[in-house]
């Protein structure tokens, strides 16, 4: 985690860039919008980030594309998050941006050749590349944005960014479609990231190892990233007999990164056919596509939740005290399934109790006549 001075050194810095760009650089043009979508034969989406925020990306893009089919989508990816999109035919091309000059210079001046009509800035805080990369890459485009602060007079396009508000960043995406004059709001976001044909394959074969006397599948997610984000070992285990206990017929799938390998090992120890470790070595979308087969899914706050949430499958969230970043990326549209510590830098204080709570108010919501069973569409 950077010093406070050199926190402080990137904040004045930052400062600087925002006073020089109001010097230097034109407004935005909010005449050119609405733009009528028969006159718009390309956009470029710029997600130079981090896994979670391509994930809360991927519907607009889909959207957008059953929306208006004759429209060309292309997308500027990091190195982590091209993995999510590189296979996905939603996607005319995945370009991909690697904070090197050398290598970034020449893809700029590719992208400003090929005069996209729209270039699409979903980053939602004050960003510096987003703005340098829709100014350079534009040449003409209409250039919009989701929300930003001080940077949002830039833009042909930009709602302002609510430090205090409760907009979920998958929203917050949805905001393109106010470009065409089409409400958000009648957008069905429900559109998840794509699942190669071998990763459902490979999904449905571990599926099948699985014990057949089970009615009700639920996936833990013991990897968080951080340690801040994460629980201890023995509460994840209670976690698991509380729910066993609880809840007939359920059979739990421990889902984790090989770094928590034995970690999960010890969790699935002496409950034979009641839990189970996922293969090791799965990819992201591998995971993914196993997490598709769960009635239910448990994890702290990763990208994993809002994959599941995409697909349908109601997720329990664990959450640090953080409420700006908790409701930017809580499961997304439910209305239960959030456990929140009352720590603004971490979620160890969560007790299990809570989150079995949490899980028996949201499977009383989703599943009201509790007939909710494995099937084979799941």
């Amino acid at each position: 985690m950077p010093s406070p001075t050199v926190k402080k050194t990137e904040l004045g810095f930052k400062r600087f860039l925002h006073h020089l760009f109001h010097l230097i650089l034109p407004s935005g043009d909010s005449t050119r919008i609405p733009v009528p979508a028969e006159e718009v034969g390309s956009i470029l989406i710029l997600r130079p980030d981090k896994l979670g925020d391509m994930i809360t990306t991927i519907p607009v893009a889909h959207a957008l594309k059953k929306m208006f089919g004759h429209i060309r989508i292309e997308i500027i990816a990091s190195p982590l998050n091209r993995q999510l999109v590189v296979d996905d035919p939603c996607f005319d091309a995945v370009h991909t941006y690697r904070k090197n000059i050398l290598k970034d210079l020449p893809l700029i001046f590719t992208l400003r050749k090929k005069r996209y009509d729209i270039v699409f800035d979903p980053i939602c805080h004050d960003s510096v590349t987003g703005l340098l990369l829709s100014r350079l890459i534009s040449n003409g485009a209409i250039r919009a944005a989701a929300r930003k602060l001080d940077l949002m007079s830039f833009y042909d396009y930009c709602e302002p960014f609510q430090p205090e508000g409760e907009e979920h960043n998958i929203d917050n995406n949805l905001l393109v479609f106010n470009l065409f004059g089409v409400a958000p709001e009648t957008v069905d976001p429900f559109m998840p990231v794509y699942l190669p044909e071998d990763c459902q394959t490979k999904a449905a074969a571990f599926v099948q190892t699985l014990s057949e006397d089970r009615t009700f599948r639920v996936g833990i997610n013991i990897s968080a990233g951080s340690p801040t984000r994460n629980l201890a070992l023995s509460k994840f285990s209670a976690l698991i007999d509380g729910i066993i206990a609880e809840h007939a017929g359920v059979q739990c799938v421990i889902v984790c990164t090989s770094g928590d390998r034995e970690r999960g090992r010890q969790l699935v120890e002496n409950r034979e056919g009641k839990a189970y470790l996922v293969p090791q070595g799965l990819s992201l979308l591998e995971a993914a596509a196993i997490i598709e087969k769960f009635d239910l899914f448990v994890s702290p706050d990763t990208s994993l939740i809002h994959m599941a949430r995409l697909m349908r499958v109601p997720v329990v969230g664990l959450y640090s005290g953080h409420l700006r970043n908790y409701h930017f990326w809580k499961p997304y549209r439910q209305e239960h399934g959030s456990v929140v510590s009352s720590h603004p830098g971490h979620l160890h204080d969560i007790e299990v109790s809570r989150i079995l709570e949490e899980v028996d108010k949201l499977l009383k919501s989703v599943y009201p006549d509790g007939t909710a069973r494995i099937t084979p569409s799941r």
